[in-house]
Formats: C-alpha cells, sequence, structure tokens
C-alpha cells in the first residue's frame, strides 16, 4: 500500500484542511518508529528508506494490518491537532488494537535478533 493511498481515503472519509505533505510526515515518524522499534529488531528485518515525499512509497505495515493501522494514526493525529480530544482517544484506541495485532503477528513469524532456534531466553 502506497502513502498517497491512505491518505486519499482519509481525505475522502473525513475531509480536512492537512496538506499531503503534512500528512506524509506524519506517516514517516509512524514507519519510522514501527522500523525501529518492531522491524529493526527481527532477523531479515529489511531497511526503511524514509522519509516519505511522494507519497508513491510503499508503507512498512502490509495487508491485513497496514490499513487500519494507518488509516487510524492519520485520524487520531488530524484530531489532536483540532484538539478534538474525545476523537482522537477513540481513533488512538483503535489505532493501538490495529498496531497490537500486528506486532503480535511480526514477533510471532520472525525471530528477534540474537535468539537462538528451539532455546528460551531468559
Amino acid at each position: 500500500m502506497k502513502a498517497m493511498d491512505i491518505i486519499d481515503r482519509v481525505d475522502l472519509l473525513e475531509p480536512n484542511d492537512y496538506s499531503p505533505e503534512q500528512k506524509l510526515h506524519w506517516l514517516s515518524t509512524l514507519d519510522g518508529k514501527i522500523w525501529r522499534k518492531v522491524i529493526h529488531t527481527h532477523e531479515g528485518g529489511n531497511a526503511w528508506c524514509g522519509p516519505y515525499r511522494t507519497g508513491d512509497e510503499e508503507l512498512i505495515v502490509g495487508p491485513p494490518y497496514g490499513e487500519d493501522i494507518y488509516y487510524h494514526y492519520l485520524q487520531a493525529m488530524i484530531a489532536a491537532e483540532n484538539s478534538e480530544t474525545q476523537r482522537y482517544n477513540k481513533r488512538m484506541t483503535m489505532f493501538n488494537a490495529a498496531y497490537q495485532g500486528f506486532t503480535n503477528w511480526y514477533n510471532r513469524t520472525h525471530m528477534p535478533l540474537g535468539a537462538v532456534p528451539g532455546r528460551f531466553r531468559f
């Protein structure tokens, strides 16, 4: 999924006055955190190519988790900038649920760096 695809979806369903550049910045910040905290800590984690500049870049998290993660995150950022606390809290709750689903799946399916297969670390 490309960055501009999710921006277009958010703009269609929740019209706002924030520029695509601002939304690309928000997505870049989020993907930088996802890469650093989740992907970079596991074997086979590819390099992140951010920050996003044009919107044609592929986002880090793909289906089935990516759409919900990015959609709810952008909506939360818009609500935060508009000082809509209740709306922000609702969107962040939905974002956190989607993000947790992704991190749980990623941790189950990718070997952490430094882990030895078949052995537990304490």
